[in-house]
C-alpha cells in the first residue's frame, strides 16, 4: 500500500483460488493492525470458502521501517504497541470465526474449523514465545540457517510450557533469493530488486532477513541447510527485478527447493 509497491493481499489470493484447485495459499505476511479485525475476520472467512479451506494465514506486526510507521499513522493506529494490537486482533478474528463474540455472528464462517491456521513471522523473544504459545505456525525471516534453529528450539520450548504439543506446529521459513549464471550477476539482480522495493540495498535488509544470491547450485545448497534446520516448508521469493525471465527461474527455484 504505502510502505512498499504491492497488491492488496487477499484479493490476489482470491484470484489464485479461483484459479486453482490444490496449492495452499497464504499471506507472508499479513499486518493485523491494517484492517479492522470485523472486517479482516470477514474477508479471510469468505476467501477461506473461496478456497475451499485452503487458506494459511501467515500475519506479522510489522516490520521496524519507515513505511511501516507512515502506514500505520495513515490509518490513525499507534505504531508503539504492534505486538499486542496484532495479538488482540488475531484473538477477536478467531472469536469471530468460532462464533464466540458478543453479539456478533459472523457469516460466512471459515471453512475451516475455527478458521484458518494463523503462522506469524517474528524472531524477537517476545514473538518467539507467543508463537509457541499461542499460534499454529512460525513463519519466520531467519538471517541464517543457525538462527532459524535457535529460535525453533525457543518456540518449541514455549509450546511445551504452555501444555501444547510442539510437533503439531508448522514450520516455515521466507527466504528470498536472486539466482543468475554466477554470483555477481545474481548480486546485482539482488541488489537492484531491494532498491526498487524497499528504497534499501541488500546490506541494510540482510541485517533482518534471510538474503541469497548466487547459483542455482549454490541456492539449493541454502534450502537445504534451512531444511537441515527444521523448516518443513519453505516460502521462497525470488528477486527478479526482469519480469520476462521471471517465470523460467521460477521453475528451477522450485525444484531447487524439493527436498531430495
Amino acid at each position: 500500500m504505502l510502505a512498499r509497491p504491492r497488491g492488496e493481499p487477499l484479493t490476489l489470493l482470491a484470484a489464485l483460488a479461483a484459479a486453482t484447485s490444490r496449492m495452499r495459499l497464504g499471506t507472508a505476511v499479513l499486518l493485523p493492525l491494517l484492517r479492522h479485525p470485523l472486517s479482516m475476520a470477514h474477508a479471510v472467512a469468505t476467501l477461506d470458502r473461496i478456497s475451499s479451506g485452503r487458506i494459511v494465514l501467515g500475519i506479522g506486526p510489522g516490520a521496524e521501517l519507515p513505511g511501516t510507521h507512515a502506514e500505520l499513522r495513515a490509518l490513525g493506529v499507534a505504531s508503539d504497541r504492534r505486538v499486542s494490537g496484532m495479538v488482540d486482533a488475531v484473538e477477536r478474528c478467531r472469536r469471530l470465526w468460532r462464533g464466540e463474540e458478543p453479539g456478533l455472528d459472523l457469516q460466512p464462517r471459515p471453512l475451516q474449523s475455527g478458521g484458518p491456521p494463523i503462522w506469524v513471522g517474528g524472531t524477537g523473544p517476545r514473538m518467539l514465545r507467543l508463537t509457541g504459545e499461542m499460534f499454529d505456525g512460525w513463519l519466520p525471516l531467519s538471517r541464517t540457517p543457525a538462527d532459524y534453529a535457535s529460535g525453533l528450539r525457543t518456540v518449541r520450548e514455549a509450546a511445551e510450557r504452555a501444555g501444547r504439543d510442539p510437533s503439531e506446529l508448522g514450520l516455515g521459513v521466507y527466504l528470498t533469493v536472486a539466482v543468475a549464471d554466477s554470483a555477481a550477476a545474481a548480486a546485482a539482480e539482488l541488489d537492484a530488486y531491494m532498491r526498487a522495493y524497499y528504497g534499501v540495498p541488500p546490506q541494510v535488509m540482510a541485517a533482518s532477513m534471510a538474503l541469497h544470491a548466487g547459483t542455482l547450485e549454490s541456492a539449493a545448497e541454502w534450502f537445504a541447510a534451512y531444511r537441515d534446520a527444521g523448516a518443513q516448508h519453505l516460502v521462497v521469493r525470488l528477486a527478479r527485478p526482469n519480469l520476462n525471465a521471471y517465470h523460467e527461474t521460477a521453475r528451477e527455484l522450485l525444484r531447487a527447493a524439493r527436498p531430495t
